[in-house]
């Protein structure tokens, strides 16, 4: 889509009519769409019972991994539907093979999912190393290189970081990665749909993200992304019937999995979920990863930029073009600051001692101007 038009979008959410919304990083809004695609997927349920699953349901499952792919510049056949992150951190992980490699190399800045997830592996001879991050914005390349070594089997770290909106070049952490012989795996929860990537180019061979963020499709669906040249090699101890190649067969006996990525989907997905989900990813899609790039800069530059004129401290990128759309505000009290805004009708959220907002392309410069100024009543700026 060219030159989208960024009021028409605006419409497409009504909850944008009752809020001054800058918080879709922590779950984005709710558009017409979904709520229509939810409510089909009640029709079908109410009108075929347990043969909409064969009728509808698994066809809409296929739709929304094919939604996935062609956001991420994957092939269908490399993404599977996972419930959560947790879900999938799991399935990836119980495949490989930690006997000679036994480090997995994550940052202090990465959602803490990861590192909670790999620290519960050291009881099982996992060896995590989390690297510092001092400015607590972000980290070097230089210190992945001196992290990465060859006892190391994994470098699972996310392209954006939660608490400063920095993006990672991912691309460079994959190369440290492949040259010691380690596999690399990105968290993109903070990222996908509102910072375009293209997994091929960038050299992944695992890529994580999920739907209540920027692909505006709710919480319950997660996705997980595998190199296609991977794929076989990978045999999953965390299985179950979805991921079976003759799963209707009911066979208790033998276990043969998938030829795809499907062979790391477990238990039955929430089908209400992959409505709305695969609803968002539709917008996102006809709109355009760059586009929602351009608009989501456009917005954090403005919002950056009149906290800066206000005289905030902000925990950002110095470069816009690694800034992604999370902008962090470093205050005292964020708890108190985030509830007298909620009491005005706008929606941020809060981080250990900082305010985080995340105007997304639906957002308007009117918008961060409500909240600038609702922000220096609430401190006593003005």
């Amino acid at each position: 889509m060219s030159n989208p038009d960024w009021e028409a979008w605006r419409q497409e959410f009504p909850g944008l009519h009752k809020s001054t919304y800058l918080n879709t990083v922590s779950l984005g809004q709710l558009s017409r769409r979904s709520r229509a695609a939810i409510n089909r997927f009640l029709d079908l349920w109410e009108a075929y019972g347990a043969s909409a699953w064969y009728a509808y349901w698994l066809d809409e499952v296929d739709g929304l991994r094919a939604e996935f792919a062609r956001l991420i510049g994957a092939g269908v056949d490399e993404v599977a539907i996972m419930p959560n992150i947790s879900s999938a951190l799991a399935a990836v992980s119980s495949s490989l093979d930690f006997t000679q490699r036994q480090r997995v190399v994550s940052t202090e800045l990465d959602f803490p999912t990861i590192t909670h997830h790999f620290l519960a592996k050291g009881r099982e001879g996992v060896a995590p190393s989390i690297i510092p991050a001092p400015d607590q914005v972000s980290v070097p390349l230089e210190a992945f290189e001196a992290a990465i070594d060859r006892k190391t089997a994994l470098v699972a770290t996310c392209r954006v970081y939660f608490t400063s909106g920095y993006i990672q070049d991912v691309q460079a952490v994959a190369d440290l990665a492949h040259r010691k012989g380690a596999l690399c795996l990105i968290d993109d929860y903070q990222g996908t749909g509102q910072v375009p990537i293209e997994v091929k180019a960038a050299g992944v061979d695992f890529l994580v993200s999920g739907g209540l963020k920027w692909l505006i499709g709710g919480p319950g669906v997660a996705y997980l992304y595998v190199r296609r040249e991977l794929i076989s090699g990978l045999q999953p101890s965390v299985a179950g019937w979805f991921g079976q190649l003759r799963q209707f067969d009911f066979d208790p006996h033998h276990l043969e999995f998938r030829p795809d990525a499907r062979r790391f989907e477990a238990g039955t997905p929430s089908v209400a979920a992959v409505y709305t989900a695969k609803a968002g990813l539709e917008i996102i899609n006809e709109i355009g990863s760059h586009n929602l790039r351009q608009r989501t800069a456009l917005l954090n530059q403005d919002l950056v930029r009149r906290l800066g004129e206000h005289g905030y401290h902000l925990r950002i990128p110095s470069d816009s073009r690694h800034h992604a759309g999370i902008t962090i505000l470093e205050i005292d009290d964020p708890l108190a600051i985030t509830h007298k805004l909620a009491e005005r009708g706008i929606i941020v959220d809060k981080r250990p001692g900082a305010v985080r907002v995340s105007p997304y392309f639906y957002n308007t410069l009117e918008e961060n101007q409500i909240f600038v100024q609702a922000l220096d009543e609430i401190t006593g700026r003005k």
